[in-house]
């Protein structure tokens, strides 16, 4: 049994290596005598949150059609197990709602599963996920799965057979347990609230449109003399653990929605005993997304927060009635079946306590852009409020009459449209102040060079030790580098929100977390394969990519969130601080992947200084090329051999291209001292063999003024600092 070579071909890009020769021993194992890739070829319309790579395959005899899904090492490898669980634990639910595994799992010797999985609705041509849906069609499925929730995978009858009584639990106590990792050992929801300023120190009450609300960072710490911690009745039963809306699966009959015939796919997180109003303030938030993911005016924000926590008409009507339908198919519906049960009041607390920790959950998606997230932290102030209210401890309090000077939900340092515009760089002058200077003892090309949380200033050697500075140039505790060395092009990075550095030796990378109480924790090494290499962009974020796909990783363990498909012949990649936007080139061609919308292709001219005939350009390989993405996304440049290019990527529109000249050309070559960055402005800032240049400011480019040569150098988010580091050791944090 052989798999056509075609077929190989594709199964090798869109799944990685090692997958031919398991499939090809696993379909003789099992006395099959065809496998190939069904045609046409099947792409998901919905979004990979995990990195796993899907494909649809027929096999003989006897004929079927099945799907091939290749787990990344980590969590998400432990699907086939918990899929099984899940099928187990309720037979007749699983049957009409669930997805079957027609064959075991099998393990790929570089760590990653290779899982069967039928196809959602025995079709894949009439089922779409249920994200790629819009209209009352979404509302009606919303309503039958929050149905099927609630009375067929849960409900009464599962409750007696399980023994499931309400199980009173403190505010604090449920908050940290759904919370997990995101909030332990400084996860990633800890980070979104000290950058909003309402964690460490934690102010017992924050301000939202002029409301005073609990703190719900510090609802979950817990313990507060000033914030109380009531006691919550909690329904607990089968749970999905992550119902987004590309996680089910809907079918068409005849081209229309059948609304009951769903399913779920994607269990990695399934348990059998969870919070029931997980899944449903998971489902409502998702929903919610195209709403939030944009500024609203201020009094639609407002009202579609309380339109959610404390449902009244007059809310409704300042909302867009979309937002509401979406909103009222999830909450309204689970809150009927629990008045059928007689259990709504407490379902009610119940659902507000969910609601809060799904909130807090949903400010770690980098997905959302920074006004998503901020919106959900709102919300779970909101809902917080709303608890302390029906439980009699002290909710919401109106004080537009004393409104407090700062809105705790306006993030400084946002990178969205009302943020301050990052300023250009003055021609041909240095920044305009040094505001000190430090000695780092680190002199290897290979150093890296960051802006971590607080304008704190980090550096990487290239062993990976970490050497770190307070805003003032005070220094911090680091830690010693080892053996291997990193690989050469500045392969580190330091995260922006969490004082955490990621560095990429041969075939792992290595993460180091710095918490605020002191003391170094490593993440487990995260393996990659031996042609993996560190987009050395991001922040909230960190990427890696092959020579088939580019991963966005989670900061915190390595783990990953979504994955592209890299273009042939890959020469540079960038990311934006929080992935939403993706940059790969080749040497002549820009892909630009942006999250929600349709991705853009730019065409560049290159060629190498001394081949630009066309004999000689016929002998060599393709030159590479220089790339960068603005931290909002808004941007993104490109340096080539033969010009500059900087594309607006919200309007799709070129900004600036201008010819390099040959000077310029022959001194872009190397990896040593070279970097690019983008500013919010789309002003590039390109260190080509340690000179630092500005080539996007006047006609033939401006080198800043700087003694000696730089291996490094970081500007911060809003660009108003730059840091250097120079071939001495020299750390210089300057001001812009």
């Amino acid at each position: 049994m052989r798999i056509a070579k075609e077929d190989a071909e594709i199964i090798r890009r869109d799944c990685g290596p090692g997958v031919v020769e398991e499939l090809t021993d696993w379909a003789r194992e099992e006395g099959l005598t065809a496998l190939y890739v069904r045609r046409p070829l099947w792409s998901v319309p919905g979004r990979s949150y995990t990195g796993a790579s899907l494909l649809a395959m027929e096999c003989a005899p006897a004929a079927r059609m099945f799907i091939v899904k290749v787990l990344p090492a980590g969590a998400s490898a432990r699907e086939p197990e918990a899929l099984s669980a899940a099928l187990d634990a309720a037979p007749d639910f699983a049957r009409r709602h669930l997805v079957g595994q027609p064959f075991p799992a099998r393990d790929l010797p570089d760590g990653r599963t290779l899982m069967f999985q039928e196809a959602a609705g025995d079709s894949l041509r009439d089922s779409a996920p249920l994200g790629s849906l819009d209209g009352e069609e979404t509302d009606r499925v919303l309503a039958e799965v929050v149905r099927g929730l609630l009375t067929e995978w849960n409900g009464p009858a599962e409750e007696r057979a399980q023994a499931a009584v309400p199980e009173p639990v403190t505010a604090s106590e449920f908050l940290r347990a759904e919370l997990g990792d995101a909030w332990e050992g400084g996860g990633s929801v800890r980070a979104w609230g000290r950058g909003l300023g309402v964690l460490e120190p934690s102010p017992p009450w924050v301000y939202s449109d002029g409301l005073r609300l609990p703190n719900p960072y510090l609802m979950v710490t817990g313990g507060s003399a000033a914030l109380p911690d009531p006691s919550v009745r909690v329904l607990r039963g089968r749970a999905h653990g992550d119902l987004h809306l590309d996680n089910i699966i809907v079918s068409r009959w005849e081209k229309e929605v059948r609304a009951d015939e769903y399913r779920l796919i994607d269990l990695c997180t399934f348990r059998d005993r969870a919070a029931l109003g997980r899944d449903l303030a998971t489902l409502l938030l998702s929903a919610l997304v195209p709403h939030i993911r944009h500024p609203l005016p201020p009094d639609q924000r407002h009202a579609l927060l309380r339109f959610v926590v404390d449902p009244a008409a007059t809310h409704r009507a300042e909302i867009v009635p979309k937002a509401a339908a979406r909103v009222a198919a999830v909450r309204d519906t689970a809150l009927r079946i629990m008045r059928e049960r007689h259990w709504s009041e407490s379902w009610e607390l119940h659902f507000l306590l969910s609601l809060q920790a799904q909130a807090l959950l949903f400010t770690s998606y980098t997905d959302l852009g920074d006004t998503g997230r901020t919106w959900c932290a709102r919300l779970a102030a909101h809902a917080a409020g709303e608890l302390l209210g029906r439980t009699g401890s002290g909710g919401t309090a109106d004080l537009s009459s004393e409104r407090p000077a700062r809105d705790s939900f306006e993030m400084p340092g946002l990178t969205g449209p009302h943020a301050p515009a990052a300023p250009a760089f003055v021609p041909d002058q240095a920044p305009r102040r040094k505001l000190w200077s430090a000695e780092s003892g680190v002199r290897d090309k290979e150093a890296v060079v960051g802006f971590g949380p607080d304008h704190t200033v980090v550096v990487v050697d290239g062993r990976g030790g970490v050497r770190r500075w307070t805003v003032s140039g005070e220094e911090l505790p680091g830690v010693g580098g080892r053996s291997p060395a990193l690989r050469l092009g500045h392969q580190a990075l330091v995260a922006s929100l969490t004082h955490s550095v990621v560095a990429a030796r041969p075939e792992e990378l290595d993460i180091t977390h710095f918490p605020r109480d002191g003391g170094v924790r490593r993440a487990a090494p995260v393996r990659l394969g031996t042609d993996h290499f560190l987009v050395t962009s991001g922040g909230d974020v960190l990427a890696t990519h092959d020579r088939n796909r580019l991963t966005v990783r989670r900061f915190d363990d390595g783990t990953p969130i979504e994955s592209v498909v890299c273009p042939p012949a890959l020469a540079a990649s960038a990311v934006s601080t929080d992935g939403s936007v993706i940059a790969m080139a080749s040497s002549r061609r820009v892909h630009i992947h942006r999250r929600g919308a349709e991705p853009l292709v730019k065409e560049t001219v290159n060629s190498l200084p001394y081949a630009r005939h066309r004999f000689l350009r016929a002998l060599l390989p393709d030159p590479g090329c220089w790339l960068a993405v603005s931290p909002s996304g808004g941007h993104v440049g490109c340096v080539t051999f033969e010009e500059v290019v900087v594309w607006s990527v919200d309007d799709d529109k070129e900004v600036y291209r201008r010819p390099l000249g040959d000077r310029e050309s022959l001194e872009g070559g190397g990896a040593a001292q070279m970097r690019l960055v983008c500013t919010d402005t789309g002003t590039l800032l390109w260190l080509k063999r340690g000179r630092l240049v500005c080539p996007t400011v006047g006609p033939a480019g401006t080198q800043l003024q700087q003694s000696g040569y730089y291996n490094d150098f970081a500007a911060t988010r809003d660009g108003r600092r730059i840091a250097t580091l120079d071939t001495a050791g020299r750390l210089d944090v300057w001001e812009t």
